[in-house]
């Protein structure tokens, strides 16, 4: 439904009663008026018919035909008389004047003495008796003394008179009207119009300023409205809402501006508490992971050289309590990096296989030592996503799996392409997790069947590390499980467009398919190690260690050390720390490479985990190892890579 405007509905409000009221009054006054002049010329007609059947009584009766016509004459003379005739008392034509079309058609037979008057829209017929009065002198009245009076017609007189001039002046009336009413209206719409605008125009005004005052421009008024005092009235309330919300913009903004300004300090100290903590991690990542590194080595060492049981006890327990102290700290320090911000993924190609290849190869020795089936079903599909991050994740979900599941269990992990995307599944057939409990396990130490805090069944922090970074790596991880039923945990990754051929190397393949480092031959005794350390405590407890197992221990404490002593020298084992003083292990690996022509097998150590020292390490063939290194997974890697020496 349209609406309309104040202005117009003001004019229909102004124009509608004035012109019903114009219309109704005009209606009465035109009947009135045209009734009237009906009834003047009626009454004009009949006195004029009157006066010719009274002034030819004589001439009829007396036969005179001249005075007759006189008679005749003038009456047809007057205005609006078209015909006059004249009959006798039969009936018969006496005399006519005029051309009209009363008597001479069927409309002279309409009148009558019964019917003296007939009329229609164009003439007037009127019928008029001419009788004398005789007196009987004979018989006077009983009663009065009177002598009666008989009147005989003599004849009749009928005239037609036009109503043409009655129907002009009608005309004329109605014209009049007309234009008086059509003046009235056009007066009502200009004072209507001019009322309307005096009340609309402020009311528009009133609108633009409000519609400014909408859109900021607080400074906007409203002049004041003297001829209307209830528009004067909101016009101020108006400029007084508009002076208030000005007021409480200007003190708002400056709320604003002072909280934004202790915002942007406190945005400072928190960037600057932000670069500390972050520094804080880099230190705590190198200078905390040394010395539990070095203590972790001198207890591996204490245990051959101790003789009562009750030492083998002391030494284990304190083996135990250093491995969950390094297991705590890197736990911890990956998650205080994860929430600082301090890990960025570097996206790239990756063929999943090359993942799943080490994923598998580091846990196939202890799916062993458990006694459970470890499958991986391999693919040729290459995924975009971080390597160091995507292979952190698999690591963690494929541990808890492998600790979760009974003897003689089974953990597969698999590969489904889901349009483009690459699913990467890790499945086992442990005791399940309730539905209630599957949120809270990516809570930090929140573990299930372990109320005791057994360190055994670990510290409750590495689903919350996989929860972290599977969102820093904007891949969504899935969970399906019920207990007693084991669980499902799959994460999603974008899959490449081009596919490549990421076949799995032979080498990794023969790898997963030997079962046990220590049964593949060989062994420590007699092999030649290279230990490089700039930390003297490490370079003792680490030497000490291997010594203890075997080996024959050559050590160097940076890289020109080992240009000038060792080049050219063949070694069964490169072992290096990351940190050199004058470069990095990975130098010192490649210079021994070089120099000797072999492909030496290498363990890189190195309390920083970065994305590129881990790239650099993994195109390298070499193997990494992250401070603290627990004793009995140096052992396990090194007699892995020692099995293979003739």
């Amino acid at each position: 439904m349209r609406r309309h405007g104040i202005e117009r509905q003001t004019l229909l409000v102004a124009l509608i009663p004035v012109l019903v009221m114009v219309v109704l009054l005009e209606n009465h006054s035109i009947y009135t008026r045209f009734a009237d002049l009906d009834r003047a010329l009626v009454e004009r007609s009949q006195l004029m018919v009157r006066q010719l059947a009274s002034s030819g009584e004589y001439a009829v009766f007396s036969g005179n035909m001249v005075l007759l016509k006189q008679n005749v004459d003038a009456a047809h003379a007057l205005q609006g008389v078209n015909e006059v005739v004249v009959l006798d008392a039969a009936g018969n034509l006496l005399l006519k004047e005029g051309a009209g079309q009363g008597v001479s058609t069927s409309l002279s037979a309409r009148v009558n003495p019964n019917s003296p008057i007939y009329q229609n829209d164009d003439v007037l017929l009127l019928y008029e008796p001419i009788v004398t009065a005789e007196i009987n002198l004979d018989e006077p009245d009983r009663d009065t003394g009177a002598a009666h009076s008989a009147n005989r017609q003599l004849g009749a007189v009928i005239i037609e008179v036009s109503k043409q001039h009655l129907k002009q002046q009608k005309g004329e009336i109605l014209f009049f009207n007309l234009l008086v009413s059509l003046l009235i209206l056009m007066v009502t719409l200009i004072v209507a119009l001019w009322a309307a605008r005096r009340v609309t125009r402020p009311i528009l005004n009133m609108s633009r300023a409000i519609r400014s005052i909408g859109q900021g421009e607080l400074g906007t008024r409203i002049h004041s409205v003297q001829k209307v005092h209830e528009l004067n009235e909101l016009a101020d309330g108006i400029n007084e809402m508009a002076r208030q919300l000005q007021q409480d913009r200007n003190t708002l903004q400056e709320r604003i501006d002072e909280s934004t300004r202790e915002l942007r300090q406190k945005m400072d100290e928190a960037e600057n508490a932000n670069h500390d903590k972050t520094r804080f991690l880099a230190a705590a990542s190198h200078d905390l992971r040394q010395p539990m590194h070095a203590l972790g080595l001198f207890v591996g060492e204490l245990q051959g050289k101790l003789s009562t049981p009750e030492q083998v006890r002391v030494v284990k327990q304190i083996e135990e309590s250093v491995a969950a102290m390094s297991d705590l700290l890197n736990s911890l320090l990956d998650i205080s990096k994860l929430d600082a911000g301090a890990v960025v993924p570097k996206l790239s190609a990756l063929p999943v296989n090359q993942v799943l290849g080490r994923m598998a190869q580091d846990y196939a020795p202890l799916a062993e030592h458990k006694g459970i089936t470890l499958r991986v079903k391999f693919s040729d599909a290459e995924v975009i996503t971080d390597p160091i991050l995507l292979e952190r994740i698999l690591l963690n979900l494929v541990g808890n799996a492998l600790r979760y599941t009974p003897q003689h269990g089974r953990v597969l992990v698999a590969c489904r392409k889901r349009g483009d995307r690459l699913r990467i599944e890790v499945r086992d057939n442990g005791i399940g997790i309730p539905l209630a409990d599957q949120q809270n396990i990516f809570r930090e130490f929140y573990q299930l069947a372990n109320a005791e805090r057994d360190r055994g069944k670990g510290l409750g922090l590495g689903l919350a590390i996989v929860e972290r970074l599977a969102k820093l790596l904007d891949s969504p991880l899935a969970l399906r499980s019920a207990p007693g039923k084991g669980a499902l945990f799959a994460i999603d990754l974008p899959l490449l467009v081009r596919q490549a051929d990421t076949r799995m190397p032979q080498q990794a393949v023969q790898e997963l398919e030997t079962a046990g480092a220590e049964q593949r031959g060989g062994g420590f005794v007699g092999a030649t190690v290279l230990l490089v350390d700039d930390d003297a405590l490490v370079r003792t407890s680490t030497s000490g260690i291997l010594s203890s197992w075997g080996c024959g221990v050559s050590v160097a404490a940076s890289l020109h050390e080992v240009r000038e002593r060792y080049t050219g020298q063949d070694f069964d084992l490169l072992i290096c720390d990351y940190r050199l003083p004058d470069g990095t292990g990975l130098e010192a690996m490649d210079w021994i490479r070089e120099s000797s022509g072999k492909q030496i097998p290498a363990i890189l150590i190195s309390a920083d985990a970065a994305p590129e020292i881990l790239q650099r390490v993994a195109l390298a063939s070499y193997h990494f190892l992250h401070k603290p290194v627990r004793p009995a997974k140096l052992r396990s890697l090194a007699l892995f890579l020692l099995g293979g020496r003739s």
